[in-house]
């Protein structure tokens, strides 16, 4: 699914772009793959937690992922 709006990749836009979280990922010195599992793994929640709330820093959940 294609959106017609880019976000700037700030953590606090979201959802975000995949190319923003896999320049993230690989910043962090993960891996593009790394990048893709996390990108659809939350994509699929529909970028809420397990509360059903919408995430609102998605760098920091990144950041938790890579560790």
């Amino acid at each position: 699914m294609r959106r017609e709006w880019c976000s700037a990749g700030y953590g606090d836009q979201s959802p975000p772009d995949e190319i923003h979280v896999r320049i993230y990922f690989l910043q962090q010195g993960s891996t593009e793959v790394d990048a893709r599992i996390f990108f659809r793994h939350y994509e699929a929640k529909l970028w809420k937690n397990h509360r059903g709330r919408l995430i609102k820093n998605w760098k920091r959940l990144a950041w938790q992922w890579i560790l």
